[in-house]
């Protein structure tokens, strides 16, 4: 299995896991965890809930999940990534007995059909080649009635205000996407994709977090190192300018007078409605 940066594999994924990604997936969960607990509860999540979380990489918002669900609920974490399930099994709170994880790919889970009330997944769709087979799946692992939380990224979104080296970011992204056969601005389609995968009524809203201060401002920084490679191989970037870019990335992240703008996520959550 992958550990650390992926190879410039078409489709594959091109961030850290395990170890070397939790600091970033840490800081990621503090932009948007927010939004994403607010998004649960609109959806309808309960307690007592059976939730699957797809992608759900070192277990941060497994562990939210099972939170909401309480005791009486469960939770299964399922990802690709050896490194990413041997992380998110580390990093879980001994009280929280109420979650399992399972190495297994978002596109065939092995999981039994028609057995979750809730399937949620958040930056798992744009760093997939066939995201519709994803969101097959999650409509089969649903019971009648079953709610899908679906959250998704457009990268190419990700601004600063003045205009600064933090752009790199959504250049970098943007121009990566269509060399590896992904979607990196996914999240402007998601609320269609949903439709077309035959759930019921979704709804959407949209989240654009922005930054001042903090380590959160990093993000985009931590971001591109990890994809650094991804970007040399692929000719966006020499090996000497991405060096440079990232220092002034870092700096950056350190002027208070600069707003970091993140990539705006959509926000959908539906029903499988069985007619």
């Amino acid at each position: 299995m992958k550990q650390g940066v992926a190879q410039d594999i078409k489709g594959e994924y091109v961030l850290a896991t395990g170890d070397a990604a939790a600091n970033r997936l840490r800081i990621l969960h503090q932009v948007y965890g927010p939004g994403s607990r607010s998004l649960l509860e609109r959806a309808g999540i309960q307690p007592g809930m059976r939730v699957a979380d797809l992608g759900c990489g070192v277990g941060m918002m497994t562990r939210l999940l099972a939170e909401l669900v309480g005791p009486s609920g469960t939770v299964v974490g399922v990802d690709l990534s050896a490194a990413q399930i041997e992380q998110a099994r580390a990093m879980l709170p001994a009280v929280l007995a109420n979650v399992t994880f399972v190495e297994a790919s978002a596109t065939n889970t092995g999981l039994p059909k028609e057995s979750f009330d809730l399937v949620y997944s958040r930056f798992l769709l744009i760093h997939l080649m066939e995201p519709e087979v994803a969101l097959r799946e999650m409509h089969d692992l649903l019971k009648p009635n079953g709610i899908l939380v679906c959250e998704d990224g457009d990268l190419t979104s990700a601004d600063s205000d003045p205009a600064s080296k933090l752009r790199a970011f959504s250049h970098l992204f943007g121009g990566l996407g269509p060399k590896r056969g992904v979607d990196y601005t996914l999240g402007r389609r998601l609320f269609h994709l949903v439709l077309a995968a035959n759930f019921s009524q979704p709804e959407i809203t949209l989240s654009q977090p922005a930054f001042a201060q903090s380590e959160n401002k990093r993000l985009l920084e931590l971001s591109v190192a990890e994809a650094g490679p991804a970007f040399v191989a692929a000719g966006l970037i020499t090996s000497e300018e991405l060096a440079d870019t990232l220092l002034e990335m870092r700096r950056l992240a350190e002027d208070e007078t600069v707003l970091a703008i993140m990539p705006r996520m959509s926000q959908v959550w539906a029903r499988r409605v069985v007619h």
